[in-house]
């Protein structure tokens, strides 16, 4: 609950203090006195936009700070051990706003989150919770009951789930036929590299089949003249045939001298030498045939080596290294597929549960809605609202969100016979806050915004609805602490504290003033609110006084 709120340099107030209580506190005092910058002070620390002329005159800047205790339950992590938490801001004349989370220097957007969970400001102009969307869905929900927020909860798993299964789906690339048609095409060029069944040692010997059969009439008369020119001469001695002539003569020229010997066997190893290499030349030249299909054939395997190095080469040992490098990426690719249908598989069964589930948390709210709707309708009766009613409407999202597959709305008619429309379009102030007066009553227990602030909530109303707002806003006191700005004495009577705000001129400047009174202080202001006689007005406060104490009892 708010504990503290310290102004300081704001408009008319130089330095005011206020320490709030449990229960229902309210704030009394003449019209102009400053309820509405104590009020106004709060808004800044909301998140209301700050003016440099609100700053008081001849002053560099405004301050105003509030103070909370028993926050653990609002509290984020970075706060959590805090047993009290401390918003204040600080508003230039020239320069940034200064805002600060428990003497941390914060952004104002984080500062108004948190003071937003603990504050409520009702009132005319004000920025209001319940105004909001997602604050109406929270009240239904808190009014259902543990049923519809562990049906809640679930669907909220359900689509934590399902944005994980799509951002899994996603990072994988791509879509399914587009992954495909990109396995296929690996496949393809695979499977073409592997038809092929190249090698390096198959070109080169294909080459030298391709070279011996193109040339083949060619290398036939050379090996026949080569051959003839060795061992078979018909127009010319042959060279075995002269060298078995220099034989003969190493012959007899060795019987002479054994030195020549040597020589000899040189001549005949050179003989029998050329005599088998001109066998060979023979067996070569016998051996060459031309043979059409099988030089076809040949030139055939060797345009498909041809073919492949172009497209994955330039060379055999690049055409192997690409293949190597493709059914890796297959193997991953295939893998990566499988799992991409097992996520769309997954993702497939979770939208038909998170769909299902929606649909009967839905159907949940709707019956919560139909309850809730009857004890607000009720007590907006009570509350001079007579003819009024509120609804509450569903529409439908194009998908699921975390709290389901619906938006919902509080529309309101102040008057029989008019439409509904949205509560946040409301015309009347004062209307809006009797609203929110019979919303929180109903709601007191189901509401987690400890501190709720009513800025003039009597506003237009009189005798027996003043007396259903009293008893509505002790009502609304027993759960939470309610801070209550009201010129209706029936009001002030039934208060737990009563504070009054004056002005007053001190150095020569008018000031705005804050204090609680006593029970003695509190007849004589209650005198001045009932604006009658003083004796019957004395009276009359002294009886609202003891009615108030009576039904606080």
């Amino acid at each position: 609950m708010l504990r503290l709120l310290e102004v300081q340099n704001l408009a008319l107030i130089d330095n005011l203090t206020f320490h709030p209580a449990e229960g229902l506190n309210v704030i009394t005092g003449e019209t102009g006195a400053g309820k509405s910058m104590l009020l106004g002070a709060i808004s800044l620390l909301l998140g209301e936009r700050a003016a440099a002329e609100s700053i008081r005159a001849g002053e560099e800047a405004a301050s105003m700070q509030a103070v909370f205790s028993n926050v653990q339950l609002y509290l984020d992590a970075e706060n959590e051990t805090a047993e009290e938490l401390s918003l204040s801001r600080e508003i230039r004349m020239s320069g940034p706003n200064i805002c600060r989370l428990n003497g941390r220097v914060q952004p104002l957007a984080a500062m108004s989150a948190l003071g937003r969970r603990l504050v409520d400001l009702h009132g005319q102009n004000k920025q209001q919770s319940l105004l909001e969307s997602d604050t109406q869905r929270e009240l239904l929900d808190r009014f259902g009951g543990a049923k519809l927020l562990s049906l809640r909860a679930e669907v909220g798993e359900l689509y934590s789930k399902l944005n994980i299964l799509l951002s899994e789906r996603e990072r994988l690339g791509g879509d399914q036929a587009a992954l495909e048609r990109q396995v296929d095409f690996l496949r393809f060029q695979l499977s073409e590299i592997e038809a092929a069944e190249l090698s390096a040692g198959e070109e080169v010997e294909l080459e030298r089949q391709f070279r011996r059969l193109t040339h083949a009439q060619q290398l036939s008369a050379i090996s026949a003249k080569l051959y003839a020119e060795l061992y078979e001469g018909a127009d010319v001695a042959a060279i075995i045939d002269r060298l078995g002539m220099v034989k003969k003569e190493l012959v007899a020229a060795a019987a002479i001298d054994e030195d020549l010997v040597e020589i000899l066997e040189s001549v005949e190893s050179l003989t029998e030498r050329l005599t088998e290499t001109a066998r060979e030349l023979r067996s070569y030249h016998d051996g060459i045939s031309f043979d059409a299909a099988e030089l076809q054939e040949i030139s055939l395997r060797l345009e498909t080596y041809k073919k492949i190095k172009k497209k994955y080469g330039p060379t055999i040992a690049d055409v192997e290294k690409l293949a190597a490098a493709i059914s890796l990426e297959l193997q991953e690719m295939e893998g990566r597929n499988q799992k991409r249908s097992g996520i769309e598989r997954e993702i497939s069964a979770t939208k038909e549960i998170l769909d299902k589930q929606a649909t009967e948390l839905r159907s949940l709210r709707q019956e919560t809605a139909v309850l809730l709707v009857e004890k607000i309708n009720e007590a907006l009766q009570s509350l001079s609202l007579q003819g009024a009613r509120l609804e509450i409407v569903f529409h439908p999202l194009a998908a699921c969100l975390a709290h389901g597959c619906d938006a919902l709305e509080f529309v309101f008619s102040a008057n029989l016979g008019e439409p509904l429309r949205s509560l946040a379009k409301t015309a009347s102030g004062g209307e809006i806050s009797r609203v929110m007066l019979a919303i929180k009553s109903v709601l007191a227990e189901e509401d987690a915004v400890p501190t709720l602030i009513f800025d003039e909530i009597d506003a237009g109303i009189g005798g027996v609805t003043v007396r259903a707002v009293a008893s509505k806003l002790k009502q609304l006191a027993r759960h939470r602490q309610v801070i209550c700005v009201t010129h209706q004495p029936l009001i002030a009577a039934v208060a737990d504290h009563h504070f009054i705000i004056y002005k007053e001129v001190s150095l020569g400047r008018t000031v705005t003033r804050l204090r609680k009174l006593k029970a003695d202080e509190r007849e004589t202001e209650l005198v001045r609110m009932l604006g009658g006689e003083e004796g019957a007005a004395l009276a009359h406060a002294r009886q609202l006084l003891k009615e108030g104490h009576a039904s606080l009892s």
